[in-house]
């Protein structure tokens, strides 16, 4: 076999070659290049069984090697070096199925033991080899016909009618019984138990491949189906019910600590009562709601008629007037600790269902909108943005999920009463906004929107602050546009009324003399300047 190093470090190549018993690993030709347009000339000579690349070099990085080669259909090994650990730079190489990810300095059983394990998957491939290109695209195409029937079973697509399931069987021409007993094996992943740092593609890519390489002793790959449903990533596996279950509460216990030390996410594992192809359908729905239930006990393998422990005897009420009194004092830090720790606590009790975290959050939310309607500031418009309601969407998933929606509820609450207190700061901002939108068509109420307040408590403020209504003050501040306009421009009377936001060229006028005390045209001819 052929072996490639890449690394722009040339005394790290020569240790490389010095230090490694290449014999020992079935390598007998070890061929260096330092950069990628090296390697690539060498490549396309032909191709090595392994390569083994630094990551960060300055003429090209190794994910651009390995994805090169990849775009070409290569399948060898591929072992990546560097000198710091980057999860960007690992999960790249995990969608590009590399091998192994070592850090620099090199470990030489850590090298060895990389070598090792690209040896021996190369030699499965070249195995597999041995089949004919027939026999490999009929293996593929069974297991994706395979997971074709089961995603349609799982889905209601196909009916749950016996009679019809096994027409589709004998068509697919897959060799199951109908009346065979199966328990549905269903692992969860929240969108909100995974690092930010994932792209959600790789990540179910990732966590599809580590079930599969657990499982796979066991079950062919094509009962093996990855899915989502909103913010969370599932893989349903179809198990035949003869199956030793002590086998399988073992992969599962795997599967969650693998995720936990691999992929950096907390995994959930339920199981289902045994059914037949027509009953999964339903199990798989059953599980899902099971799941969308489960609030404090995720990272945990849930076996059928084990309902979740809840001492629900004694319902938890939010002590409202103490939360009143932070939000009147704008603790907002002493606000989230306090919701925090109550949670904890009730978690820690086995108190913490989906209906008192739900009844939780309405309560909190009556202190927050009874807050809000005190300063006269409208709740529907204030959390009206995009990342506010997509926290709303998730607040009631888990306590991680409920609390980013709390912490981001209590600052904008908080930070809305201070300005609004303030009110010269309100009514700044209510100026700032005409001045940027004169032209607009602009009533009352789009001003008092643009800063949270209702119409008639923003023209309270507004006439207290300056003197002038706020339409006032919007036909003060276009009349001083129009004014520069008439001066420096050679626009029409009409297209400098339009411009500054007025509807007719009369109402321009009759505004504009009120102001000034002249017309426009008399304006313009007084203060022309030649330019």
């Amino acid at each position: 076999m052929r072996c490639m190093l890449i690394d722009d470090d040339i005394p790290t190549v020569e240790a490389l070659l010095g230090i490694v018993n290449w014999d020992e690993f079935g390598i007998t030709e070890v061929q260096t290049a330092h950069n990628i347009q090296d390697a690539k000339q060498l490549f396309d000579n032909g191709e090595p069984d392994l390569i083994i690349c630094d990551i960060e070099m300055p003429r090209g990085s190794g994910i651009d090697m390995i994805k090169w080669a990849r775009d070409r259909q290569y399948e060898g090994g591929f072992i990546f070096l560097t000198c710091h650990e980057s999860f960007s730079f690992a999960s790249k190489a995990i969608s590009y199925d590399a091998d192994s990810y070592l850090v620099k300095p090199l470990d030489k059983q850590e090298l060895e033991a990389a070598l090792r394990k690209s040896m021996d998957t190369l030699k499965k491939k070249m195995m597999m080899g041995e089949y004919s290109k027939m026999g490999l695209a009929w293996l593929k195409n069974k297991d994706l016909v395979e997971r074709g029937f089961w995603s349609d079973v799982l889905t209601a697509t196909l009916s749950p009618r016996i009679h019809l399931i096994q027409s589709e069987v004998q068509k697919r021409e897959l060799s199951l019984s109908v009346h065979t007993e199966y328990i549905l094996f269903l692992v969860s992943v929240p969108r909100s138990q995974i690092e930010r740092e994932w792209d959600e593609s790789i990540f179910h890519y990732a966590l599809s491949n580590l079930i599969s390489e657990i499982l796979i002793s066991q079950v062919s790959l094509g009962r093996i189906i990855a899915y989502q449903v909103d913010n969370v990533f599932y893989n349903a596996i179809l198990i035949e019910s003869k199956i030793d279950m002590k086998w399988l509460q073992d992969s599962a216990e795997n599967i969650i600590l693998m995720c936990r030390q691999y992929l950096k996410c907390t995994a959930t594992c339920y199981f289902s009562e045994k059914t037949t192809v027509s009953g999964l359908s339903q199990i798989k729905t059953e599980l899902e709601q099971l799941d969308e239930s489960n609030i404090i006990f995720r990272g945990k393998v849930h076996l059928p008629n084990e309902p979740f422990h809840y001492d629900i005897t004694e319902r938890f009420t939010l002590d409202i007037e103490l939360f009143t009194m932070l939000f009147v004092q704008k603790e907002k830090v002493q606000i989230v600790n306090r919701l925090k720790k109550e949670l904890e606590l009730l978690t820690s009790l086995n108190k913490l269902d989906s209906t008192t975290l739900h009844s939780i959050r309405e309560d909190f939310l009556q202190v927050v909108y009874s807050l809000l309607s005190r300063q006269h500031i409208q709740a529907h418009r204030l959390f009206a943005d995009d990342v506010t309601q997509a926290l709303v969407q998730k607040a009631d998933s888990s306590v991680f999920d409920f609390m980013k929606w709390a912490e981001a509820l209590t600052d904008k609450t908080v930070d809305s009463i201070k300005e609004v207190l303030q009110s010269e700061g309100v009514v700044e901002r209510a100026k700032r906004f005409i001045q940027e939108n004169y032209r607009q068509d602009l009533s009352r109420e789009d001003v008092a929107a643009s800063v949270y307040l209702t119409a008639d408590y923003l023209a309270k403020v507004f006439k207290n602050e300056t003197g002038q209504t706020v339409k006032e003050y919007l036909n003060d501040y276009r009349i001083r546009a129009a004014k520069q306009m008439l001066i420096e421009s050679t626009a029409s009377i009409g297209e400098i009324a339009m411009d500054a936001g007025f509807d007719t060229i009369s109402y321009f006028s009759t505004v504009f003399k009120k102001l000034t005390g002249e017309t426009p045209i008399a304006y313009r001819s007084k203060h022309k300047t030649v330019r």
